[in-house]
């Protein structure tokens, strides 16, 4: 893996809307005073991003991504070019999911198994900082999977 690279860890709730999304992005709430997308403005084309559930629904981390860059659904308030609707991306729910955050290659890691049990309210969370709450090394789980796997495709 690059070390210029960062690593983030991005909640997904049960997962289920992340699994079915038709496109390679996933949308978090802005958060009070914008504060999502003050963080999600942090992180850098090529960074990597796990997709971990909820403690509630097992704290498996179920996929990585490469950041590619981001899109606010506000700025586009009258025609919708770079951003999608709920019902568009298979969504279920209205929730106000406005930071779609793209990547690419995406790997699906269910099956590996890496769990976390993180404490913190917090939706995107630095790596290095919660590291030691996650089973294994997630930049030596990124290595094996640039080597051995092949990323999912998108439509």
């Amino acid at each position: 893996m690059n070390p210029e690279k960062h690593t983030w860890i991005i909640r997904v709730n049960d997962g289920e809307n992340f699994r079915n999304s038709k496109f390679p992005f996933w949308g978090v709430k802005r958060g009070k005073n914008g504060c999502i997308k003050t963080i999600v403005k942090k992180i850098n084309h090529g960074d990597i991003l796990w997709f971990m559930t909820s403690k509630k629904y097992g704290g498996k981390i179920i996929a990585m991504g490469e950041y590619c860059g981001f899109y606010d659904r506000n700025d586009e308030p009258l025609l919708q070019i770079n951003t999608k609707t709920n019902e568009e991306q298979n969504w279920k729910g209205y929730e106000l999911w406005d930071i779609q955050i793209h990547y690419s290659n995406l790997y699906i890691t269910e099956k590996q198994n890496i769990t976390a049990c993180i404490q913190c309210g917090g939706i995107i969370l630095d790596y290095e900082t919660f590291k030691d709450k996650v089973s294994g090394d997630l930049h030596e789980h990124c290595k094996n999977f640039y080597f051995y796997a092949e990323p999912k495709k998108f439509m």
